[in-house]
């Protein structure tokens, strides 16, 4: 705490222990049972507001660095972090009861490592894709997973240096804020729709 106000009351770089410490709250978060809870979300949303804030004080001064998921941002890090919340969002909605999901199995090792685990998670989506009724849900993941995978420039990398997984985490959650209003848009043009029906009856 001393570190970090002084590097405030300073304009000053945050010291590094700032990201490593959200990203070890992040992982272990990542396998709690309290999927529902609104702490957790909490917790995690802090985890990401202090590696936002890290990235711009030491790595991306004078970028911007957006508070919603950015399709054009040329990080390999940060789109893969993207893949990752896609992925699970396909498993998701391919079985919903699932006990284990992949954020729970891969999340850990793919913001390390991330080439060997999305390749693992891009074989997992094709079962997962074929499984699923709606294929307009389908057909838009498909889509969504090309267009991320067009962002990133050569292959994806091996490991990530620990400002990279600060990008992986970024890129994971804010994906997740996308597909989940995209979802909720989607819920609620539905509730019009069969209203509007209901009075056309």
């Amino acid at each position: 705490t001393p570190a970090i106000l002084l590097a405030i009351l300073n304009g000053g770089p945050l010291p590094d222990s700032v990201a490593a410490r959200a990203l070890q709250n992040i992982r272990s978060r990542m396998l709690s049972d309290e999927d529902d809870s609104g702490k957790l979300f909490y917790d995690l949303g802090l985890s990401c507001q202090w590696l936002k804030v890290w990235l711009i004080r030491n790595k991306h001064k004078g970028d911007v660095i957006m508070g919603e998921y950015n399709a054009n941002n040329p990080s390999a890090a940060y789109q893969s972090g993207a893949l990752m919340a896609i992925y699970a969002a396909i498993q998701l909605a391919a079985d919903p009861t699932v006990n284990t999901t992949i954020v729970q199995r891969y999340y850990a090792s793919a913001i390390q490592t991330p080439a060997l685990a999305i390749g693992r998670l891009s074989t997992l989506s094709v079962h997962h894709l074929a499984k699923m009724e709606n294929r307009w849900l389908a057909d838009r993941y498909t889509d969504l997973l090309a267009e991320t995978y067009a962002q990133i420039e050569g292959r994806i990398p091996t490991t990530l240096s620990l400002e990279m997984q600060s990008e992986f985490a970024l890129g994971y959650y804010q994906m997740i804020a996308r597909l989940n209003k995209e979802r909720a848009e989607r819920i609620a043009r539905s509730k019009e729709k069969t209203v509007a029906e209901t009075k056309g009856d």
